[in-house]
């Protein structure tokens, strides 16, 4: 609901732009604003693996260093892949107790378990697979997903942004030729917004923690895809 209310503000804008453009010019000039949008496709150059462990225990002290020494052992297989400590970020933790349910009776504590989720920022996607397998058979328990990204976003709209004002220069050329004109030149070019769709997912969102064991994630086949990165641009032509 909010991106809607924003994006519908900043049409709203970009109309006014135009408009207060219009007004502003002298009554023998036609203006033409024209919106277009563009799609390309690129393959991204960043992968975020969300991985966690989750260790049990009879007192909350003993889940939790079980689960400090399962994590130590993970990032140490992260370190050996080659990802640096700065590429790790905890998103995640947790400390709870269990409960048993006897009938008739109140709940009672029976242990603690204790969850550590990190997000690590993988640039070398073929080294993905080797690195899921390392870190489940050191002591990871929980896959959450696999995000596919680009380590610069607004570069990857440059395609997609010249592909929107060709688009609209086009149009703008029709419209004129309709009408008997041609086009001049270019008076202002905005960008309502520009935003990557939600990653295609091995993930499309964190999936619920899934436990997993080194038998299972070995070998994994993990396939990057594309990505579509969208823009849409307004551009106000003056015709002749």
């Amino acid at each position: 609901m909010r991106m809607n209310f924003q994006r519908a503000a900043i049409t709203v804008a970009v109309a006014l732009l135009a408009a207060s453009l219009l007004a502003g010019c002298q009554r023998s000039e036609t203006l033409l604003a024209v919106n277009a949008s563009a799609t390309t496709r690129t393959a991204p150059d960043l992968a975020i693996v969300t991985l966690g462990v989750l260790a049990r225990g009879a007192t909350a002290r003993e889940a939790q260093q079980a689960q400090a020494a399962r994590m130590n052992t993970v990032m140490q297989a992260v370190r050996q892949a080659g990802v640096e400590d700065t590429e790790v970020q905890t998103v995640g933790f947790a400390l709870d107790p269990l409960y048993a349910y006897p009938r008739n009776a109140a709940p009672r504590i029976t242990g603690y378990q204790s969850r550590n989720v990190v997000a690590i920022r993988v640039r070398n996607l073929s080294a993905i697979s080797a690195l899921i397998d390392a870190t489940v058979a050191d002591g990871a328990n929980e896959l959450q997903g696999i995000q596919f990204t680009f380590q610069d976003e607004e570069a990857s709209l440059d395609a997609a942004r010249a592909q929107a004002v060709e688009t609209a220069r086009t149009r703008a050329e029709r419209y004129a030729e309709a009408a008997g004109m041609r086009v001049a030149r270019i008076i202002s070019i905005a960008e309502p917004g520009a935003a990557l769709p939600p990653p295609e997912l091995y993930r499309r969102g964190l999936s619920a923690p899934q436990m997993v064991s080194a038998e299972q994630s070995n070998g994994a086949a993990i396939n990057p895809g594309q990505l579509d990165n969208r823009t849409n641009v307004t551009v106000v032509f003056e015709l002749r």
